[in-house]
């Protein structure tokens, strides 16, 4: 029922709205236990469209009100600038509300921006919230493709932080946390301190779907193997080590050259090499790097999303707004 609910949902909102390329819904009205407030939770759907500047000037003629004003005086383009310039290249309209008065915000990204996201992890913004169990109302090939990559990549991160024995919950943990480490919110302690954990514990079955298959290929290749007692391990050897650093996104890969002070032409193989070289193979010291770099992307992304926020929303909901999470961070705190 809460399936059906759910969909007709989220199809009332994006039917709402202009043509989009791709449609999904993420956050406290998907995922189980994600929120004190799931009851009521506010729906977040995000679009990938083809032209964004297009889709603002169609979405103003047809729902000016979901707009501050300050957004309207800009126009299209000045939305679309404010998101790339300022914001990590995705602009939201938040705090509405739909027919029956129930709460949701959406987000706008390119197709392109989109893909480079979850390929790229350049903001790790859209790539994050796909990291988790979301539902998927209208798709393109191309979001799809960089979903499987994204996918691929928040596991190969995920265990590169694990020790050599795990279970599949540790697992889980560590691909929730990828994108919510660094996070500024929680530094300001406008977000839910046990959110990571909760997530984890209460959404099992949808993380197993989301990466059966990425699982299934780590099994088969060996990289990771399951135990009868539920245990999980993996292969850390300084081959295998060196392979899993190899292969993560461009964006971390570029911050661990930089890192180590390597030519801009050393190549993903090389940078795996030196990397795990001057941590003389330990992975505890090979994972913290890695986890470093991914702490600041999310940093950097977050930041820079929350200063779009201020920017493009009233006065009044952006005070709604961060007056909610600060309730049910404490929430989260007292009830511990």
């Amino acid at each position: 029922m809460r399936c059906k609910q759910l969909a007709e949902r989220i199809a009332g909102v994006v039917g709402g709205l202009p043509p989009v390329e791709h449609a999904l819904a993420y956050g406290s009205a998907v995922l189980t236990n994600a929120s004190f407030a799931n009851s009521s939770a506010a729906l977040d759907v995000l679009v990938a469209v083809r032209d964004p500047v297009e889709w603002h000037e169609a979405n103003m003629r047809a729902n000016p009100s979901h707009y501050a004003m300050q957004m309207r005086m800009c126009g299209a383009a000045g939305v679309d600038g404010l998101a790339r310039t300022v914001g990590a290249a995705t602009h939201f309209n938040a705090r509405l509300t739909d027919a029956s008065g129930r709460a949701f915000k959406y987000g706008v990204v390119s197709v392109d921006d989109c893909v480079k996201d979850l390929e790229a992890w350049n903001h790790l913004f859209v790539a994050g919230r796909m990291h988790k169990p979301h539902e998927t109302v209208h798709a393109c090939d191309a979001v799809t493709r960089a979903q499987s990559r994204n996918a691929r990549s928040a596991a190969n991160a995920a265990l590169l932080t694990l020790p050599e024995s795990f279970t599949e919950l540790d697992f889980h943990r560590a691909i929730v946390r990828l994108s919510y480490d660094g996070d500024v919110r929680f530094l300001f302690a406008a977000e839910d301190e046990s959110k990571v954990e909760r997530i984890a514990r209460s959404n099992g079955d949808g993380l197993r779907e989301a990466y059966e298959e990425v699982v299934r290929e780590l099994l088969e290749f060996g990289v990771v193997r399951a135990r009868s007692s539920g245990a999980w391990s993996q292969d850390m050897s300084p081959e295998s080590l060196r392979g899993r650093v190899e292969t993560l996104p461009d964006t971390v890969m570029a911050m661990l050259r930089n890192g180590r002070r390597l030519d801009a032409s050393a190549d993903a193989a090389a940078v795996a090499e030196s990397v795990c070289a001057s941590a003389g193979d330990d992975p505890e010291r090979v994972g913290g790097a890695v986890r470093a770099c991914v702490r600041r992307i999310v940093r950097t992304s977050t930041l820079r999303q929350a200063v779009a926020g201020l920017l493009s929303t009233s006065p009044l909901k952006t005070i709604a707004y961060v007056g909610a999470k600060f309730v049910k961070s404490a929430q989260s705190r007292t009830s511990e």
